[in-house]
């Protein structure tokens, strides 16, 4: 249940900063108590901060309120809709506001509250110095990995995949590998938790598959030495070797595959088939064990009606499993088992559907970026959004988003930018309104976003198309 506490700041001579005076909490119910990975992320964040050396009553009640809805968002026992990130990013910044220099408050604040407006730099720098300040902590391994980890994907995003990384990255990202190994040591974490950061870290490494089978193959052992029976370590093992069987094969079309390459992926896929099948009979409760092997069928091609059955698992545990519906319409592509009529029906289906909700909508405007990125060519490509079939799926699929969800403004960004795609300017110009805070970037760049503003304001109330 979601309390909310109006918390001063009262300690002598501490002025309360006026954005920190009333903060959101959230209370612990008998149903979270029980649970172990929610009492794992409070001793290793809210006990953790209380023997750290950074805490003082002027700022101990924002910065535990954050810390302790963090733990709650990690250990998956929020309300529905709770708006957790609202309760993080309050708190976090209240905490800061009060002169707290915890650097896992300064995580979260920086994940959670630092404003978006800023420019890549800046984010780059506040990652790089929180990630060195939670090095030099107490804080257990697991979360200064969290921290180097963000720090990289930081950089990466803002130097669009750079080949020259400086010396200060380059020691970060030493600092992570170390981290993880140290982490992959200590069996007290859960299950659950050393497989999202084993998870993130292979991610981070898909494009590169020399390093990618490297860490893999580390990190393995490792793994199935320490969680064994959990069926998170199946689940990886099968993400790991799906990774691995495309990486031999890529993903064009089969002529231009070598022999090679496609032993490496019956080979793996074969391993990942077992391997998930051992996961799902551990836990037949985990929907993305039935997405990994829909992404098994992809490659083995059995047959729809196999692909048909682990859809039909993952979206009867997950009614709003967008990667489920993703991967559907991927199988559903033409040079894959399907056709861009078969890819259109089904996204259209995810907006229909109203036992799906959140971003299952989308899907349907994921394929029709699709389309002319890999179907079309000439002309058709170059005018594809102006078609006049394209924006009705568009709308619809973004009114129902938005009908099904909240707290997910940011998509305004996303809807904007397809409206002007589509020359669609009264609905440009509505949707600028509701942008918020804009994430220049996005749009590529102020330049281009006031270009955008420009030519809505120009064109408003004037016919589209």
């Amino acid at each position: 249940m979601i309390v909310l506490l109006a918390v001063t700041a009262c300690n002598k001579g501490a002025t309360p900063a006026s954005n920190a005076a009333i903060q959101t909490n959230s209370t612990l119910s008998p149903q979270d108590v029980k649970s172990p990975r929610l009492a794992w992320n409070l001793t290793t964040l809210v006990d953790s901060y209380d023997h750290a050396g950074y805490s003082n009553p002027v700022w101990d009640a924002p910065a535990k309120a954050a810390l302790t809805e963090f733990a709650r968002r990690r250990a998956n026992v929020c309300e529905t809709n709770e708006p957790s990130a609202s309760i993080i990013s309050t708190n976090a910044a209240g905490a800061v506001e009060l002169g707290c220099n915890d650097p896992m408050v300064n995580y979260l604040f920086i994940n959670f509250a630092l404003d978006k407006t800023n420019s890549k730099e800046t984010f780059t720098a506040a990652f790089c110095k929180m990630a060195k300040e939670m090095q030099n902590s107490s804080y257990p391994n697991i979360r200064k990995f969290a921290a180097a980890f963000r720090t990289g994907e930081q950089f990466i995003r803002a130097n669009n995949y750079p080949t020259n990384v400086p010396p200060e990255i380059k020691e970060i990202g030493h600092d992570m590998d170390e981290d993880l190994k140290a982490s992959l040591d200590d069996n007290s974490i859960p299950s659950e938790e050393i497989y999202d950061a084993c998870d993130e870290f292979l991610e981070m490494w898909k494009t590169s598959p020399k390093k990618y089978q490297m860490y893999y193959h580390a990190i393995e052992p490792q793994l199935f030495k320490n969680w064994p029976d959990a069926s998170t370590s199946w689940l990886l093992k099968g993400e790991g070797n799906i990774d691995i069987a495309w990486q031999g094969r890529g993903g064009g079309y089969a002529d231009t595959v070598t022999e090679e390459g496609w032993k490496q992926f019956k080979d793996h896929l074969a391993i990942a088939d077992e391997a998930l099948g051992h996961a799902w009979q551990l836990n037949p409760k985990d929907p993305r064990i039935a997405v990994m092997m829909i992404w098994v069928e992809l490659g083995q091609g059995q047959g729809r009606d196999r692909m048909e059955m682990w859809f039909q698992r993952a979206m009867e545990l997950d009614p709003n499993d967008y990667d489920a519906c993703s991967v559907k319409c991927l199988y559903l592509e033409p040079k894959w088992h399907g056709s861009i009529e078969e890819m259109l029906t089904f996204g259209r289906s995810c907006v229909a559907n109203k036992q799906w909700g959140g971003r299952v909508p989308l899907v349907l405007v994921d394929a029709h970026w699709d389309i002319p990125r890999y179907y079309l060519t000439g002309s058709e490509k170059t005018n594809y959004w102006k078609q006049p079939q394209v924006w009705p799926d568009i709308e619809s699929a973004y009114e129902r988003f938005f009908e099904a969800n909240t707290d997910v403004a940011s998509y305004y960004h996303n809807y904007a930018l397809y409206a002007y795609k589509c020359e669609q300017w009264d609905k440009l110009n509505e949707l600028i309104s509701k942008l918020g805070p804009v994430n220049y970037d996005f749009f590529g760049g102020k330049t281009e976003f006031d270009k955008m503003v420009r030519l809505a304001k120009e064109h408003a109330g004037k016919p589209s198309g």
